[in-house]
């Protein structure tokens, strides 16, 4: 691979991966409800997740998963209802309180490392246009018959650390609104608007063509 193909496959996933999107809108959410520590147990569930999709892809088995629609549909549907999950519950959290900060994410610490991995991860395979963006990507830098190890090494770091560094840059964002949560009629809103879009996504991805 060329530097200047490199550079270009760089600049692709980058704009890709930092697009305010479910995976960006999960990092702010835990962010500031989780703080950036607890965040990176999500971020690593959906650095998993990305380089999964990315795996399917070019290997091919995307053309496996259509074939068989009742399977595309299947995890199509799972994805999207875990979505609409994430989105009632963050929807239906407990309202804020004039408390310290610390007390004021008590649902982040009712939350468990696994709980946030497994959020990270599903988010990330949960929209199946994932697998049509690697699909169309992969071909257009690497020869699956005449490329190297390394050259597969490197697209798969670049897109892990491409992933890491936009979630928790949107994390880091989150952190920085978690003092607004002293105010409840700010975490209300917050809650009723994260919750509102996660649903929304699910839906659109569930009921989509693709």
């Amino acid at each position: 691979m060329t530097l200047e193909y490199y550079l270009a496959y760089f600049s692709i996933v980058f704009i890709a991966t930092v697009t305010p999107g479910p995976s960006m809108l999960l990092a702010i959410d835990h962010g500031a409800s989780h703080g950036i520590r607890q965040t990176f147990y999500s971020c690593a569930g959906n650095i998993v997740g990305n380089l999964m999709i990315a795996f399917i892809s070019l290997a091919g088995l995307r053309a496996v998963l259509i074939a068989s629609g009742a399977l595309f549909t299947a995890i199509k549907w799972l994805g999207a209802l875990y979505l609409i999950y994430i989105g009632v519950r963050i929807f239906f959290g407990p309202a804020g309180q004039n408390i310290h900060v610390e007390k004021a994410n008590k649902r982040s610490k009712a939350r468990t490392s696994k709980g946030l991995i497994i959020d990270g991860f599903i988010v990330a395979i949960a929209n199946p246009k994932g697998l049509l963006f690697f699909t169309a990507l992969f071909p257009q830098f690497v020869n699956t018959r005449n490329s190297s190890l390394l050259d597969f090494f490197i697209l798969f770091a670049t897109l892990g650390f491409i992933a890491f560094a936009g979630f928790m840059l949107y994390a880091s964002f989150g952190s920085r609104i978690n003092r607004l949560f002293r105010a409840p009629s700010f975490k209300k809103i917050y809650d009723r608007v994260t919750g509102t879009i996660f649903a929304g996504t699910g839906l659109a991805i569930a009921f989509s063509k693709d």
